[in-house]
């Protein structure tokens, strides 16, 4: 695949699949940087603060690494502009239908999380469709912390949830 320019013909469709991911991905890690800028700005306990605020920093550079993965394959974001507004789009209506309390709040922000990670594992699995290794190491890195922030906000969502909602949950 070339990093600009019109691809083979072979190469088409690989490449925009690769590409649609890669938008819609963008259009949700936008969507997921305000919900964990929301969330932070509202908690009351410092260490859960503390690592929504490091995801905020990590998913400020998510956002850029998609964006120079675009501008490498396409020259910017204007080509796949309907994919990032398909993406933001998904991402605003799982925070929509979970609005009726915290918990469900911070459960939305779970499974935005969630989408962004198995986004990320689709991309690494054809990867075998990207000849720039500077394009993968940009996925790979969003992939992995992603990963981890997911396993983070597992483990804390009920705690989260107990504290912005100010109701013990059962245990």
């Amino acid at each position: 695949m070339r990093p600009t320019g019109r691809p083979a013909a072979g190469q088409s469709a690989g490449l925009q699949f690769i590409v649609e991911q890669i938008g819609e991905l963008y259009g949700v890690e936008q969507v997921l940087l305000r919900a964990e800028q929301d969330i932070a700005s509202r908690t009351t306990l410092t260490d859960f603060r503390t690592n929504l605020e490091r995801f905020v920093g990590d998913d400020r550079q998510h956002l850029e690494n998609l964006l120079q993965a675009l501008r490498m394959m396409l020259g910017g974001e204007a080509p796949v502009q309907s994919a990032i507004d398909r993406g933001r789009r998904r991402a605003e209506a799982i925070l929509a239908a979970n609005q009726s309390n915290p918990f469900d709040y911070v459960r939305g922000l779970v499974l935005l999380v969630f989408d962004a990670a198995l986004s990320g594992r689709v991309l690494l699995q054809v990867q075998q469709r990207i000849d720039n290794q500077e394009i993968l190491g940009l996925l790979e890195t969003n992939h992995y912390q992603d990963q981890a922030h997911l396993r983070y906000l597992e483990s804390q969502l009920d705690r989260a949830a107990e504290e912005i909602s100010g109701l013990p949950i059962a245990r």
